[in-house]
């Protein structure tokens, strides 16, 4: 749903072509896929379909009783992690050499405490432009889709989770991030002719 809902409000408010719709069957059947290829490795864990899965299941629990390192191995079901959109024709090429794997493009943003509050309830659900420590406009407008700015650094959060999850080794970064909190591109400083361009990307309006 939060895939869908912003491409039909854009097409249907005359902002994106209707090829942008396609992109929601190229996303989603990727995401269904990573659903069932999860949800059958957790049958064959709790309902074993040949021996050699009953005895990989059996030793893992014999395991864990005793040893840490087997516990990420018991699968009662792991369906809640959202999927990357690798090789989605939304995703801007990457422009942060180095940055963190989990917010590369097509990513679902990961979150981090900042302050008070926490990112993901900062970013809403709209086009924003996240500056963490870097310089960025408080709004960028491109063919009626604005992009609001959403500024974080890496001081407001001591855990360093926000440094670790989108800066890595780079001293700042600029992320352009979908309604559905997808990465779409990212950069080292803020560059509008980068984010104009993957934004006429999304919007068929090259």
């Amino acid at each position: 749903t939060d895939n869908l809902a912003w491409k039909l409000a854009l097409v249907i408010g005359g902002k994106a072509d209707e090829r942008l719709l396609d992109s929601y069957h190229q996303e989603r059947k990727l995401g269904a896929l990573e659903n069932i290829k999860n949800s059958t490795r957790s049958a064959d864990f709790l309902t074993p379909r040949s021996p050699a899965h009953a005895l990989f299941r059996n030793a893992v629990l014999d395991l864990v009783e005793h040893h840490d390192f087997a516990r990420p191995l018991v699968n009662s079901g792991r369906l809640s992690t959202p999927s990357i959109y690798d090789g989605s024709p939304l995703n801007a090429e990457d422009g942060l050499p180095g940055g963190p794997e989990g917010a590369r493009p097509g990513a679902p943003c990961p979150d981090a405490p900042v302050g008070k509050e926490f990112l993901l309830e900062r970013l809403g659900d709209q086009f924003s432009l996240l500056a963490v420590d870097a310089d960025a406009p408080e709004s960028l407008e491109h063919h009626g889709v604005t992009a609001r700015r959403v500024a974080v650094s890496v001081a407001d959060d001591p855990s360093g989770a926000l440094k670790a999850r989108y800066l890595g080794d780079c001293p700042s970064a600029v992320y352009l991030i979908r309604p559905d909190q997808h990465v779409v591109g990212r950069w080292p400083r803020y560059d509008e002719a980068a984010v104009s361009a993957a934004l006429s990307s999304i919007l068929g309006r090259a």
